[in-house]
């Protein structure tokens, strides 16, 4: 790791250098030498003017894969100094799934303009494909795809490939159809290497390939590539008929998506918030869940409150509070994160929920009795007061074990309301765990100093 950015520092300084003495032709040779996502990481890293600069020197074909690596905030910036024309170019290079994409991105007039400008056949595909919301198989397949009907040979189905090598990249399955376009099997493209030319398509084809529907959310979509081992996967409507396929590298970008968007919801981020947003957006996007965390923090407060009595009598036992709540909301924490990875990858669901909850409920009470004893027995030799330790591992146990408890319903309960598992899950889980644990806590105390006075 310290040697690629090692690497990246000085193919920087490398370039910032070529910018500072106007080497233009020396920065296109230059860029000439990387990849596009290498060359998006260096544009990311630039001052705007630079960015606007040195993306102009980009011919066509590059260009088109660098804008799709840049950042959000350096593409925003870039595309508001494209005109209709420059944008219109760039797109054509794109595959259609990387063109609906972007264009979803762009402002309605510049969509508008853009897809009266492309070709009319590449225009039709990517209306076709922005009908899909963008986080369904729809919305991340591409219409671009080999297919032969199944009275062909091997030898036609080479041809095929042939013919669409300059405009689809990655073709993993020679994709076999009848008639009517529907979907019969699939040939991978080792298997047509090694056949037969003139063996009949429909003796290599594999028929129990997977398929799914347009409309099929992009994260049951991942499970399934990754369940199979899937390099590609043909997309079908209601009557079979295949529409066009996703590929293993659209996937890996929603995992990453996925993955980024859930550890987003579980802090209450919006998906888009960047630390390079604007002041003014990420105030109006994070300032809700502070208020919110703010009232449920005041539950806290009221529950201390009721107790100041009971803490007045016994000083010691403020010292302690914190430790209660943080350890029931660590306990919870943990089997938060394990509820909401797990139902992202399917391994949770509702047929199965009552033996996810048994487990964790059984851990934070085994987890429970290990930490309580050896608080309680800490605070007694500390404070000199066995009621103390008494009462603090009593309410430490009770703490995490409702902690743990709270970790599996929270994210069970925003899915049967069909929520986001993760959306502020952290969030609830904080407040209950701290106003739990006070509770908890100040309440044992409470009953134990009546008995004991």
């Amino acid at each position: 790791m310290n040697a690629k950015n090692h690497n990246e520092e000085n193919l920087l300084y490398r370039l910032k250098d070529l910018i500072m003495r106007n080497r233009e032709f020396d920065i296109i040779d230059f860029f000439s030498e990387l990849h596009p996502a290498d060359i998006a990481d260096l544009i990311d890293n630039l001052d705007e003017q630079d960015k606007h600069r040195l993306f102009s020197l980009l011919d066509v074909d590059t260009a088109s894969d660098v804008i799709l690596e840049l950042s959000d905030m350096s593409r925003e910036q870039i595309i508001e100094e494209l005109s209709h024309e420059q944008l219109t170019n760039i797109i054509d290079e794109m595959d259609s799934d990387d063109a609906a994409d972007f264009i979803a991105e762009l402002s309605d007039d510049q969509a508008k303009a853009v897809l009266e400008s492309i070709e009319p056949e590449e225009s039709e595909d990517v209306k076709e494909l922005l009908k899909y919301a963008e986080d369904t198989a729809g919305g991340i397949m591409q219409s671009e795809l080999v297919s032969v009907n199944k009275g062909a040979t091997i030898n036609g189905a080479f041809r095929a490939v042939v013919d669409a090598k300059d405009e689809i990249e990655n073709i993993y399955n020679i994709f076999v159809v009848d008639e009517e376009n529907r979907l019969v099997g699939a040939v991978p493209l080792q298997r047509l290497i090694t056949a037969s030319r003139f063996t009949p398509i429909v003796d290599v084809i594999e028929k129990s390939i997977p398929s799914v529907g347009p409309q099929m959310d992009q994260e049951e979509v991942a499970h399934i590539f990754e369940k199979y081992d899937l390099l590609s996967l043909p997309v079908v409507d209601e009557n079979q008929r295949l529409l066009g396929r996703i590929t293993i590298d659209d996937v890996v970008d929603v995992i990453q998506e996925e993955t980024s968007e859930d550890l987003f919801r579980i802090a209450g981020l919006g998906e888009d918030d960047s630390i390079f947003n604007r002041t003014g957006d990420s105030v109006k996007k994070r300032l809700p869940w502070l208020y919110l965390n703010l009232v449920t923090a005041l539950v806290s407060v009221l529950v201390i409150g009721f107790f100041e009595e009971t803490i007045k009598i016994m000083v010691v036992l403020a010292v302690f509070m914190p430790l209660v709540a943080g350890l029931g909301g660590n306990a919870g924490s943990q089997t938060l994160t394990l509820i909401v990875r797990g139902m992202a990858l399917g391994e949770v669901t509702f047929q199965n929920a009552k033996r996810a909850l048994y487990r964790q409920v059984m851990v934070g009470l085994a987890n429970g009795f290990a930490v309580g004893f050896v608080i309680g027995v800490i605070a007694w030799i500390w404070k000199g007061m066995p009621i103390l330790g008494l009462v603090l591992g009593l309410a430490m146990i009770i703490s995490i074990f409702a902690g743990t408890l709270v970790g599996v319903l929270i994210p069970l309960s925003l899915k049967r309301f069909k929520l986001d598992p993760a959306l502020g899950s952290h969030i609830f889980l904080t407040a209950f765990t701290d106003a739990f644990g006070f509770f908890t806590f100040l309440g044992l105390a409470t009953i134990f100093l009546r008995l004991l006075t």
